[in-house]
């Protein structure tokens, strides 16, 4: 057996998700030489612990031993100065991972200083890049700002996905709550937006305000730990099962710890299926 707080299971021990494909649409990695100090700040701002070291060479090996298919890497620029190289980091990751056999897509970094970019997301859809990754709260500013509305009218130009981090219990940050991408979503409908961790990062009662937008998806990343399964019933049943893409958020937790637990929740063998899987892979064309 593994390392007991890092996997659950022994390898002669079938897992419930054998014979599923699995597309992990929530992941971060980090250069070797700072994965270190970038983990240790996410946990500091989080006051968590994560499970990963937050290096690719590890996410591949808890992906690859968990049964993982394929991952989005999603890259963020916590300042304007880090656009251009977090967002060749995650490309030459993303290129990596697929030499490794895994199906894997690179969303961009983006922040809203940033004073090219129309050139870097045309530079970055040339490279292959699958979308735009936002972290309002790390990044200290408003899901509405007209500074990001810039964005999302380059977004719908450039036909990009844009996956936020969504929601905070903590009355200092507010960046990200829902009714905030409400009224973005209703101003950019043909902007594809994804609102990470079932819409609302411990403040899930505000999600429901999310149902009645079509161009909304749901990630169900650094939630399953924290939510009560009948809350998580109720928020699939209410935006969907086709709206929804099953992800880790590694470093903070692997593959093995999320797929046990997002296997607790009573859903058919179609559902299950459909969140590990096929939306993403409608969603990303892969």
């Amino acid at each position: 057996m593994w390392d007991s707080n890092r996997i659950l299971w022994e390898d002669d021990t079938p897992k419930p998700w054998e014979g599923y494909r699995i597309f992990d649409f929530h992941t971060h990695v980090y250069p070797p030489r700072i994965a270190a100090k970038a983990v240790g700040a996410l946990n500091h701002f989080y006051s968590f612990v994560s499970e990963g070291s937050g290096t690719l060479e590890d996410l591949l090996e808890q992906s690859g031993y968990a049964g993982v298919n394929g991952m989005a890497l999603l890259g963020v620029a916590t300042n304007a100065g880090q656009v251009e190289q977090v967002n060749e980091g995650v490309l030459r990751s993303a290129a990596a991972a697929r030499k490794e056999g895994f199906r894997t897509v690179a969303f961009i970094g983006m922040h809203q200083d940033y004073p090219y970019m129309s050139m870097e997301l045309r530079r970055a859809k040339m490279l292959g890049a699958k979308g735009i990754k936002l972290h309002p709260d790390i990044q200290k500013v408003d899901v509405d700002d007209p500074r990001l509305c810039k964005l999302y009218a380059l977004a719908k130009d450039f036909d990009l996905p844009i996956c936020l981090h969504m929601g905070d219990n903590r009355g200092d940050y507010q960046y990200s709550s829902p009714d905030k991408l409400v009224k973005v979503a209703n101003a950019f409908p043909q902007v594809r937006f994804v609102a990470a961790h079932f819409g609302a990062y411990r403040a899930w009662q505000e999600s429901d305000q999310l149902a009645k937008l079509p161009n909304v998806w749901f990630d169900t990343s650094s939630t399953l730990g924290a939510l009560r399964t009948e809350r998580a019933m109720e928020l699939i049943d209410l935006f969907g099962t086709h709206r929804f893409f099953f992800g880790t958020d590694y470093p903070v937790t692997t593959a093995q710890r999320e797929l046990e637990r997002f296997f607790r929740l009573p859903l058919s063998d179609e559902q299950r299926q459909a969140i590990l899987w096929d939306n993403a892979a409608r969603f990303l064309s892969l």
